[in-house]
């Protein structure tokens, strides 16, 4: 991915869009944004390392946290922070219905705030985890500070 490209100017506002516009343009524009990362849009490759190490996050595309969340795990993956892990991604609001979360990640339960995420090692689900405690796994697994994905990024001068 360009470095000067991130998740999270999917949602720059735009003067001649509405809030909502924009979170459809981010919507629409994730999935390419994923593919120019180093993580895997899914389920363009749902079967991806089936039975090695793999770590799918369901975000929601109008959230910023979720947007950051995965600008830290792109720089995390590119930097090879756990080797042979696949990161995949997909956007929740394309599910067509809740229950949906539960046949992706079995014991989920009900989720309540994105993003919603499943661990899977030797081709077992290992964990999932939705909202906060979701961020958590994945800045364990990827070894950065979650707290990360709260702070706001430093203002650029143009």
């Amino acid at each position: 991915m360009d470095q000067g490209v991130t998740f999270r100017d999917l949602l720059a506002p735009d003067p001649g869009q509405s809030a909502g516009d924009v979170q459809r343009r981010a919507a629409a524009a994730l999935p390419q944004r994923v593919r120019q990362s180093s993580l895997i849009w899914w389920p363009d490759r749902a079967d991806i390392n089936a039975t090695g190490h793999r770590l799918v996050i369901g975000v929601a595309a109008w959230s910023l946290y979720d947007l950051r969340l995965l600008d830290l795990v792109n720089d995390a993956v590119a930097a090879g922070a756990q080797p042979g892990l696949k990161v995949a991604v997909f956007n929740v609001d394309e599910l067509s219905s809740p229950a949906e979360l539960e046949r992706i990640f079995t014991g989920i339960g009900t989720v309540y705030h994105t993003p919603a995420v499943g661990y899977w090692a030797a081709g077992q689900l290992k964990e999932t985890a939705s909202g906060f405690d979701a961020r958590q796994l994945v800045a364990r697994l990827l070894g950065f500070d979650p707290n990360l994905v709260l702070e706001q990024p430093a203002a650029t001068t143009r």
